[in-house]
């Protein structure tokens, strides 16, 4: 049977709702299906769905039920003005990283090279590609499928960078002027009250770290030191329970560095910068 648009996103709160899944998701993805920024759709509200259209939004709509992320189900994730190609294989980015990325790049127009360290998707690495465009980026990773998808974000987007499979530093030569980092920071301890789209869809080596989500930052730590210029910073991401053991961490394995913490826009303490 015929729906309009505002019918269809009826219909769909009627499915998702009692499942306990944000119907956010599914105008999402019927916005992303039409081409529609949320004007569009607004405008559209009226209008019927072609049928094709429909019964692909009912697909859609079943795999939302089984709390797939939408971003997942049409292949893109909004960051920072565009939209990057995302898979199972990366983490889907977050607006909070926005306000990390704006931060470095407020602060390093005269750096030379950077450094994002983890890419997965790319977000973070070719953001700053097109921020700061005098900067030769290098996007890392250990993952393979990762650093395919930033491949393809880096191709679709025309942004020139870098791109070199890692463990953290490992395969790194040289310095850099700054690295950024979101690293893995969440401990197993939390996965009882973690969002189950989240544990079931989004890839456990981005997400998860030993010694209660610190292991990663102690690697980091441990050789931040020698992959920057004098005079460099590195910028990272944290979980909001975090700030007292990395302060505690950065200033027993980084004496000689500066550590600024910030809150995000929710007042959560969110990101530091190391200054050395």
């Amino acid at each position: 049977m015929a729906k309009t648009y505002e019918e269809a996103l009826r219909w769909a709160s009627s499915v998702l709702s009692p499942k306990g899944v944000d119907p956010d998701g599914a105008r999402y993805v019927l916005e992303m299906r039409a081409g529609f920024t949320p004007s569009q759709l607004r405008l559209h509200d009226r209008d019927a769905v072609p049928a094709a259209a429909l019964a692909q939004f009912e697909q859609d709509v079943a795999r939302l039920a089984n709390s797939e992320p939408a971003q997942y189900i049409v292949g893109v994730a909004p960051f920072y003005g565009d939209l990057f190609a995302v898979t199972p294989a990366v983490l889907i980015p977050r607006f909070e990283t926005e306000e990390l990325v704006a931060w470095a790049a407020g602060e390093q127009a005269a750096a030379r090279t950077g450094l994002d360290l983890g890419t997965g998707s790319g977000a973070i690495g070719l953001t700053l590609a097109k921020l700061l465009p005098n900067v030769a980026m290098t996007l890392s990773d250990v993952s393979p499928a990762a650093l395919a998808v930033a491949q393809a974000n880096a191709a679709r987007l025309k942004r020139r960078v870098q791109l070199t499979a890692s463990d953290l530093f490992a395969a790194l030569p040289g310095r850099f002027d700054f690295i950024i980092t979101n690293l893995p920071y969440i401990s197993r301890a939390e996965t009882p009250v973690m969002d189950q789209s989240t544990l079931t869809y989004e890839p456990a080596l981005a997400l998860f770290a030993e010694d209660d989500g610190l292991a990663l930052f102690k690697r980091f730590a441990a050789g931040v030191a020698a992959h920057l210029t004098p005079g460099g910073a590195a910028y990272l991401e944290f979980g909001y329970r975090q700030q007292p053991a990395l302060a505690q961490l950065f200033a027993a394995a980084l004496p000689q560095a500066q550590v600024t913490f910030r809150r995000d826009m929710a007042d959560h303490p969110r990101m530091v910068k190391l200054q050395f």
